[in-house]
């Protein structure tokens, strides 16, 4: 029986935001997502420091930086890691991650990152999920009007969310991140959260 054999329906899978003691649980799944899409992401497992549970504890603490996830359906009841060892908490099965730019002049804007739902999952709107959740809560910053992100042009199911999603095309990094020999372009996307009031205009 596959992960999507015992599914419910997405309202049952509800994204939450990650606190500093999901540190562990997030480096699991991010080690997960760069090995299975390295061409969706510029960071690599050698030095990315979403694996580094300690700074991840620290950033996770941050009200300018958030990552909201799903947790997998439990029907047995508990959870085994690769090594076979029991645990009392689910693994996480899909993720987007949000911060606002520190920068005084760019603290109108803030970032999406880190967007991914593990395979067996896809298909059942995780990852509208996720990304609607960190727009809420990015929503909710005062003062921050845009949200921006990229998406590679190899993954043309996420660049049709975040366009459904209201984002918007402006730009195309050509041959951003380069995986065993091939090269892909990077669709770079905003969504303004507010209307402009003129100022810089």
């Amino acid at each position: 029986m596959s992960p999507q054999d015992t599914l419910t329906p997405v309202d049952a899978f509800a994204p939450v935001r990650l606190r500093s003691r999901d540190a562990a649980r997030y480096a699991r799944l991010r080690l997960r997502m760069l090995l299975d899409a390295p061409w969706a992401f510029g960071a690599s497992p050698e030095g990315d420091k979403g694996l580094d549970v300690a700074h991840l504890t620290q950033a996770l603490a941050s009200e300018d930086y958030a990552i909201f996830a799903i947790d997998a359906p439990a029907p047995t009841g508990a959870w085994a890691d690769a090594a076979g060892e029991t645990r009392e908490e689910p693994e996480l099965i899909a993720a987007a991650g949000i911060m606002r730019a520190r920068s005084p002049k760019s603290a109108h804007r803030a970032s999406i990152w880190g967007v991914f739902v593990e395979p067996a999952y896809r298909g059942n709107g995780l990852g509208r999920a996720v990304v609607t959740a960190a727009i809420a809560l990015a929503r909710s910053w005062p003062g921050v009007d845009y949200i921006d992100l990229g998406a590679s042009e190899r993954a043309p199911e996420a660049q049709c969310l975040y366009e459904n999603l209201g984002f918007r095309a402006w730009g195309r990094e050509p041959e951003a991140t380069e995986i065993s020999g091939r090269r892909y372009d990077e669709i770079h996307m905003t969504l303004r959260l507010r209307p402009g009031d003129g100022r810089g205009v």
